[in-house]
């Protein structure tokens, strides 16, 4: 089964977007050659639309309504998208994440989910009162094979100073989840930096983030408070990955951050 046939618009506007131009495209008896020319593209990117990987812009999607006479159609769909949460968004986020080759991450508060040890993983799930804690640990674990086997996911993650120094659990569990940073920290595909070895202001202070890489296309994560923003837009995902970039050049080297790592492991008492 394909990407295209997989779509739920159901559940998701951009794939009722995918779906909906894909019909339309037949409809019209265009190849996706023929509209790749009219959207002023290539033919992979009218793939890529037509199979939810990447969104369709909203220049686009005026140039589709026009050059087909349904004047808002693709436009208004396009708007209601980017302001609507999908009712399957967490489902879309680990089918990106299992198909990655590259994840960048900053995380403010926690250590990231793929870098979670299970005491940790079962220490936050039991502070945040979740009532499946035991399932969401056992779901958390088994997404860190992502970084496992032949062709492992390149994982750079930018970790805030009080993420590290923020005790969940005892402090067992810390040093447990403390020591692992600084095994996984080694592997080959695992790039691990602190912002600072002090608790001070840098440049793209906020909420976590994540930006996915995958072959066929990348998606941009974000964490606003208690909500959560999707978007699969090149302009938001550019946005997120500068602000990254720019986390980045407050943030220590990857040797220093672990030595302030072991520094914070050794304090534990």
């Amino acid at each position: 089964m394909s990407r295209a046939d997989a779509l739920r618009p159901d559940f998701s506007l951009w794939h009722l977007i995918a779906v909906e131009l894909r019909r339309q495209r037949q409809l019209h008896r265009l190849s996706g050659a023929a509209l790749a020319v009219i959207l002023d593209c290539d033919r992979s990117t009218v793939a890529r639309y037509e199979s939810g990987d990447v969104q369709l812009p909203i220049a686009r999607a005026r140039i589709l309504d026009r050059e087909w006479g349904m004047p808002g159609f693709f436009e208004n769909l396009v708007k209601h998208a980017k302001n609507a949460q999908d009712l399957d968004w967490w489902e879309t986020f680990k089918e990106y994440e299992r198909r990655a080759n590259l994840i960048k991450t900053y995380e403010p508060s926690l250590i990231p989910g793929l870098l979670q040890r299970e005491g940790y993983a079962r220490a936050i799930f039991t502070a945040s009162r979740r009532a499946d804690a035991e399932e969401a640990v056992a779901e958390r674990l088994a997404r860190q094979e992502v970084l496992n086997g032949r062709e492992p996911c390149k994982l750079m993650a930018i970790l805030d100073t009080a993420a590290v120094l923020r005790v969940f659990g005892d402090v067992e569990v810390m040093r447990d989840q403390l020591n692992y940073l600084l095994e996984a920290s080694e592997r080959p595909n695992v790039y691990l930096r602190v912002t600072s070895d002090r608790l001070i202001g840098y440049g793209g202070l906020g909420s976590g983030f994540t930006v996915i890489q995958t072959p066929t296309g990348d998606l941009g994560f974000a964490n606003y408070g208690t909500t959560a923003h999707m978007s699969l837009d090149p302009a938001d995902i550019q946005e997120q990955a500068i602000r990254y970039d720019l986390i980045g050049m407050s943030s220590l080297t990857v040797e220093a951050s672990r030595a302030f790592i072991a520094k914070t492991l050794d304090s534990l008492s």
